[in-house]
């Protein structure tokens, strides 16, 4: 099959041979083979919850791991699988599901977000596969990789902070992590300035307050806006432009 991206379905397996001839099965237990990269990773549902597991460079390989894998699931052994996603097959759903959620410019920012902290774990965390390796103490790392020490605007780092909050936020959502390890990390401390603060900006402040993220307040303001309103109102200065290149 022609690769249609770089993150395309390569292949389908209806494990067929392993639930016998009933065709209302095998869609229960039909899973897909992905690349991202040079790796492949096959994704199966199991117990009505959707897993992943890095299979390797090798195709044949992959879709012999997805084969058994489905086989074991036919068999009553899904409770012997983990679950949990690799992190570029993660970053991968998430945007996916934020296309439809965020206007272009919200989700424009996301991506940056996303590829910045991928490349980040890439280069500084190799053995980081796992979502759930995601801990405090890599977000920690991945802080004082922005810090201002190293050239990064505070603004930005700290719009970039809260923008991978909202990233990470899906993987409670859909259940593979119980915990967003970004709310255990400090913001970086901006200077107080006295600013009269307008209704919008009392609601802005309200609303992160209360834990809404980002994310969710951009859907009733723009992201520009509320960067805007941020800075004005001294919660997190920000210009619209403070995001990565």
């Amino acid at each position: 099959m022609a690769e249609r991206s770089n993150a395309a379905v390569l292949k389908t397996v209806a494990s067929q041979g392993a639930l016998g001839s009933n065709p209302s099965l095998s869609v229960l237990y039909m899973g897909q083979v992905r690349k991202i990269g040079n790796t492949y990773y096959v994704e199966f549902y199991a117990r009505g919850l959707l897993y992943s597991q890095i299979a390797g460079p090798d195709l044949a390989a992959a879709q012999k791991l997805l084969e058994d894998i489905e086989a074991k699931i036919a068999g009553g052994e899904s409770l012997t699988i983990v679950r949990d996603i690799d992190l570029p097959v993660f970053l991968e759903q998430f945007l996916n599901d934020a296309a439809g959620r965020h206007p272009p410019k919200t989700l424009e920012r996301l991506r940056l977000t996303a590829s910045h902290f991928s490349a980040f774990c890439k280069k500084d965390h190799p053995h980081l596969i796992k979502l759930s390796q995601v801990t405090p103490a890599v977000i920690e790392s991945y802080k004082a990789h922005l810090a201002p020490e190293r050239g990064v605007n505070p603004k930005k780092a700290n719009l970039t902070l809260l923008l991978l909050q909202e990233i990470l936020e899906y993987g409670i959502k859909t259940g593979f992590i119980n915990d967003n390890p970004t709310v255990h990390v400090r913001l970086f401390p901006m200077p107080v300035v006295p600013r009269v603060l307008t209704a919008r900006g009392k609601m802005v402040k309200d609303l992160l307050g209360k834990g809404v993220l980002l994310g969710r307040i951009s859907i009733l303001l723009k992201m520009s806006d509320i960067a805007r309103l941020m800075y004005y109102a001294n919660l997190i200065p920000l210009s619209r432009e403070d995001m990565y290149n």
